[in-house]
């Protein structure tokens, strides 16, 4: 995927940084809590362990900051929400975390054993930027682990592929919203990997971590997803009247097959890709 459509990355990366400001404690209180099922196989994935100066780019409202601090890990962090920076700072007192760029990283060449980025990739106008700045920071032999969201298809994950085609099905995606990078480019592993090694990575590999979104009712998910996501929100938001009901009807009765015992469980999942910077 070498050939991106072309989009203002300014008014991208505005969009980025004022909406997830705007959901941070949302965020916090639900999506990031679901991403942070997958924080130990991340911080395996990079090899992190007692000792390890550690990089958390895209670092949210700071969970998988704090996994690493519980390993031992001597953690810096980045994002570029204002509001996730404070979040994150409450979360973790002792570690280094700084608002800023993850394709431009205050960090001087060679300055980590690992970074790590959970969903942050989808969210920067350029990723290979982001990736190649990674690399920079590593020392020899570091390794680099991402995260990003399978695709929403029923047999990958469910629950994207219930809001996103009730959308498609009674509504529209086509929306006056910034325009970025293709939303699911890293979703497949092919395509994580071919990067990775494109940047120069080696001893790459990708796993699928598979994922759950609990909720208390179907109702209650149809509330938490605008409020905790940065782009559902003002997607939904952008429906007409007439078509927003039907929108919210068909997500409830979509995910209402997922009861269980206190409430729902959602599947959902991630593609975990992993490299190594050369010695």
């Amino acid at each position: 995927m070498s050939d991106q459509p072309k989009f203002d990355e300014t008014a991208f990366r505005q969009f980025e940084r004022d909406g997830y400001s705007r959901v941070a404690e949302g965020y916090a209180s639900k999506t990031a809590l679901v991403s942070a099922q997958a924080n130990d196989a991340i911080l395996d994935a990079a090899q992190v362990g007692k000792g390890a100066d550690v990089l958390d780019v895209a670092c949210g409202p700071g969970l998988l900051t704090h996994a690493a601090i519980e390993r031992g890990a001597n953690v810096s962090a980045i994002d570029f929400a204002p509001k996730m920076v404070d979040l994150a700072r409450a979360r973790n007192a002792y570690a280094d975390i700084r608002e800023g760029d993850a394709e431009n990283l205050p960090f001087d060449a060679g300055r980590f054993d690992a970074v790590v980025c959970s969903l942050g990739i989808l969210h920067f106008p350029n990723p290979e930027r982001a990736m190649q700045e990674a690399f920079r920071v590593l020392k020899p032999g570091g390794r680099y682990a991402i995260t990003c969201w399978r695709p929403p298809r029923p047999d990958a994950n469910p629950f994207l592929a219930i809001v996103l085609g009730a959308i498609q099905a009674h509504g529209s995606m086509d929306v006056d919203l910034p325009a970025g990078p293709p939303l699911f480019r890293f979703s497949e592993p092919e395509e994580c990997e071919r990067v990775l090694a494109a940047t120069g990575f080696d001893d790459i590999r990708s796993i699928e971590v598979p994922l759950h979104w609990p909720s208390a009712s179907p109702e209650d998910f149809v509330r938490e997803v605008p409020t905790s996501t940065g782009r559902f929100g003002p997607l939904l938001d952008a429906q007409s009247d007439a078509q927003r009901p039907a929108i919210e009807a068909a997500i409830i009765e979509g995910v209402a097959k997922y009861a269980a015992s206190d409430g729902l469980s959602i599947p959902t999942a991630f593609v975990l890709a992993s490299g190594r910077k050369p010695r």
